[in-house]
């Protein structure tokens, strides 16, 4: 199976395609938590065009293509409230809960530009086979 390529031009598709769900949603957000790395390109678009500010935690799990245990650096204090969760994929769902776990006292909106299942509380720009490994333009420029 090939890997799957995100360019530059289908990020921006899926970015508008989630950008209207969220829109359509219609929740007052307070921010937008931004994972670093993988979050940030969706994160930023987000933060202009819902003119929200962006915090970012440092939160990885990845070595190359490995798994690992979670390595936390950065993590912001988040007042309670609505904030959008921004990241580019929804692989297992471990980064996505670790982070819910870190923050009880918030209540997130999870938006993930592609996701290897289909998660009912989850936005998802597009969905891909489990099986394929995800490049995105800004890992591989």
């Amino acid at each position: 199976m090939e890997n799957y390529f995100l360019t530059p031009e289908h990020f921006k598709t899926l970015s508008y395609r989630l950008l209207e769900q969220i829109e359509k949603k219609g929740t007052a957000y307070r921010g937008i938590l931004c994972p670093l790395r993988g979050g940030f390109y969706l994160s930023y678009f987000m933060s202009q065009h819902l003119k929200l500010p962006l915090y970012y935690i440092e939160i990885s799990s990845y070595s190359g293509r490995e798994q690992l245990e979670f390595q936390i650096g950065l993590k912001p204090d988040l007042a309670e409230g609505y904030f959008l969760l921004c990241d580019d994929i929804y692989d297992s769902g471990n980064t996505v809960r670790k982070i819910h776990d870190m923050y009880p006292h918030v209540d997130f909106d999870t938006v993930c530009l592609v996701s290897k299942m289909d998660v009912p509380d989850v936005m998802i720009g597009e969905l891909v086979e489990e099986e394929q490994w995800v490049d995105f333009f800004w890992e591989v420029m």
